[in-house]
């Protein structure tokens, strides 16, 4: 994560990712989350995979050419919501035009279920799908 970090007015904080994607965690005491942030830290050593195997999921839903981005990793607020450890949001860019408030998105869950031996095992839900069609 880069260090600038803001304090949003929604009790959040919010580090911006190298890619243009931002990372938000929740408040505590003034602070950014610890627990927040160690999840964010360990999700986004796994992102480059995680963001790849989710786009995959995205590609079918969408009619025209063009490309999903990680616009946000959420483990504040939305994602607690949503029931999930965090959310992954994507906006789609086609390529014949510009990203606009009109532009597809999707909001992918992750929920950690009990954990079985060392390697935890994530259920996927799509929380929000805007704008897609079949």
């Amino acid at each position: 994560m880069s260090t600038g970090v803001a304090n949003p007015p929604r009790g959040e904080w919010i580090a911006q990712l190298t890619q243009r994607s931002d990372v938000v965690v929740s408040d505590v005491d003034g602070s950014p989350s610890p627990i927040g942030v160690a999840k964010a830290l360990s999700i986004i050593q796994s992102l480059t995979y995680l963001e790849r195997r989710t786009i995959q999921l995205l590609v079918p839903l969408t009619k025209e050419s063009g490309v999903w981005w990680l616009v946000t990793l959420d483990f504040g607020l939305q994602a607690q919501n949503h029931e999930s450890e965090f959310l992954m949001c994507f906006a789609f860019e086609a390529s014949n035009s510009m990203l606009s408030s009109k532009s597809p998105y999707a909001e992918i869950g992750f929920s950690l279920t009990v954990a079985r031996g060392e390697d935890p095992l994530f259920i996927l839900t799509v929380n929000t799908a805007v704008g897609l069609s079949r």
